[in-house]
């Protein structure tokens, strides 16, 4: 059978004649459109990292030609967008892509391996996103690299692989190399593992751990939307995260983080938190998440439900996985709720805001930011623990968020999965009851769309909990005199290894003493301070004590007279408490799982 023009997809070949310059040969062939005018765009940003990232500024040797080498009739229009006379035939793009940045959203070419996520390799056509297209991969000569993505082979072609559309294509992220590969079956779907880089992790315990973080996650939802699964994890010196697709996903961890449990437990986490993303976000989705616009932002108030609750569910499908244990649990929470209790901005801007400013705040952040915002993801995180316990208070133990998401997935799948904030309240009341619809609708207005402080330490005490707030220098086992000079607090923070200001907490006594960002400290009380003397030097006062600050604001040396206060800051600990009714044990038994 013949393909119709208008069915012939928009083929790309990928080639890396020389990995060491760090550039990709790209040759885009587009047939007739039936158009004597089309503009050529490139993508800004990459979906599921709210920034725009102008991908464009790596091409070089752009070159548009008709299907014969002949150039074509050219204007560019502004940073990413090209106005191109074809004349109705097909045409060609050429171009270089430079690809040395280490990160799961871009490029990256050496003579070790290649990974691409496409909307930092791919050109498209303006009108043309739902057309097929076609990647041709073309490893260095005489090299003996394999190719992994999720998208399909074509049959009979060497290295040639389909997508759909354009969004299916930028949503396949490649990895090409000599990584090791494996490959597991949970339920009815296969996923693979390609593996790249130095790690000294077990890699047969690392494919053991995605088998339990795939197997409870698919129990939460019945299943798979996918038939096919692939985790591209690169190890590298120092890990940056992951980025989420709808049949993969890419993972940069630190391969050498595996000299205890707490190694696999980040791996997990990770990877759970990815997993999970393959129905929260890339199809459970705020209207805004696809079909995208790749060349602004795309704003949404929902990254709270698709990153913060994303989150924290991570921490209980590995928990629920049999990765991590219950000690794990509480450790974490012991560890990471004082973090967020001591923000500063924890409650100065509403979570649904915090996520419609991801993409001028979150990421290139103000000095003062801390003061003033939090991540979505960390706020969004408590969050939905506390809507978790909130449903299960109300519930007997019976539903909590698992419950929420299944909800949300059968209810929402007749419109595609589409989501909003009306429809997660509705949600939640669906599985709360009548009788806490109410309840329900304050929780949303107080704390996504409100600031009030999230009531955490009392939610766990109804849910069966013993927790206990201490200061640093209380306790029967604290040293007496490491207690006394724990109290005295200026509220500065200094950048790591440096004596300079990074923050200053508002109200705080160096803020009322003048002090602010960018100050270099040179002496506490006339005696020199080092980024590792400065803390001990304050310790030698005592709360209501004064202390003269000595330090350069630019070029001009002052001096800052702070009156000490009391360490606001607290920890805690949390565990079972024996004590506890027996509702608040069914309703810890439901949180956990168990």
């Amino acid at each position: 059978m013949l393909t119709t023009p208008a069915a012939a997809p928009i083929t790309y070949r990928v080639s890396m004649p020389a990995p060491a310059d760090h550039e990709f040969v790209v040759e885009m062939s587009v047939p007739a459109l039936g158009r004597d005018v089309v503009e050529l765009v490139f993508p800004a940003w990459a979906p599921g990292s709210y920034l725009v990232r102008d991908f464009v500024r790596h091409v070089y040797r752009l070159a548009i030609t008709d299907a014969e080498g002949r150039a074509l009739p050219v204007t560019r229009l502004d940073k990413q967008r090209w106005r191109v006379e074809t004349g109705g035939r097909a045409f060609r793009v050429a171009y270089r892509v430079f690809a040395f940045e280490q990160s799961v959203r871009t490029s990256f070419l050496d003579d070790s391996h290649a990974y691409w996520n496409g909307t930092s390799l791919f050109f498209y056509v303006e009108g043309e996103l739902q057309r097929a297209c076609r990647v041709v991969v073309a490893p260095p000569p005489r090299s003996r690299w394999h190719v992994d993505t999720a998208l399909p082979p074509v049959r009979g072609a060497t290295l040639t692989y389909e997508a759909v559309d354009f969004d299916e294509l930028v949503d396949s992220p490649f990895e090409v190399g000599t990584h090791e590969r494996r490959t597991f079956r949970v339920g009815r779907a296969t996923f693979e593992l390609a593996l790249f880089g130095r790690t000294n992790a077990d890699v047969a315990r690392l494919v053991d751990v995605l088998k339990r973080v795939c197997a409870a996650s698919g129990k939460i939802f019945g299943g798979f939307p996918f038939k096919r699964y692939l985790f591209i994890v690169h190890a590298l010196p120092v890990g940056s995260g992951g980025l989420e697709h709808r049949a993969s996903v890419t993972m940069d961890i630190t391969g050498l983080q595996f000299e205890d449990e707490s190694g696999y437990h980040k791996f997990a986490d990770l990877a759970a938190h990815e997993l999970f993303h393959a129905w929260n976000v890339k199809r459970l989705r705020d209207r805004v998440l696809g079909p995208f616009d790749y060349t602004r932002e795309n704003y949404t108030r929902l990254l709270w439900l698709h990153e913060g609750f994303t989150d924290y569910l991570a921490n209980v499908i590995i928990l629920r996985a049999g990765v991590t244990r219950e000690k794990d649990f509480w450790k974490w929470i012991a560890d990471d709720w004082p973090k967020y209790a001591n923000r500063p901005g924890r409650g100065e801007t509403p979570l649904d805001e915090l996520s419609f400013e991801a993409w001028i705040k979150l990421y290139k952040p103000a000095e003062n930011h801390v003061n003033r915002a939090v991540s979505y993801y960390e706020k969004g995180l408590w969050v939905g623990m506390a809507l978790d316990l909130t449903l299960r208070l109300a519930t007997g133990g019976a539903r909590g968020l698992p419950e929420l998401f299944r909800t949300l997935w059968d209810d929402l799948e007749e419109r595609g999965w589409i989501v909003g904030d009306a429809d997660v309240r509705a949600a939640a009341k669906k599985l709360a009851g009548a009788r806490e619809a109410k309840a329900i609708d304050a929780f949303f207005d107080r704390y996504v769309r409100g600031t009030d402080e999230l009531p955490l330490p009392a939610i766990w005490r109804r849910a069966g909990l013993a927790v206990r707030t201490r200061a640093e220098w209380e306790g029967d086992d604290v040293d007496a005199v490491r207690a006394a000079r724990a109290r005295a607090w200026t509220g500065v923070a200094l950048f790591e290894g440096r004596t300079t200001i990074r923050n200053v907490v508002p109200d705080s006594p160096a803020a009322k003493a003048g002090l602010t960002f960018n100050d270099d400290v040179v002496a506490v009380d006339g005696a020199r301070v080092t980024p590792a003397t400065f803390g001990k030097r304050v310790a030698d006062r005592r709360p209501g004590d004064r202390a003269r600050v000595t330090y350069f604001r630019r070029d001009e040396l002052r001096e800052a007279t702070l009156t000490l206060v009391e360490n606001p800051e607290r920890k805690i600990t949390v565990a079972p408490d024996p004590k506890a009714s027996a509702r608040a044990k069914a309703v810890l038994r439901g949180w956990l799982g168990t």
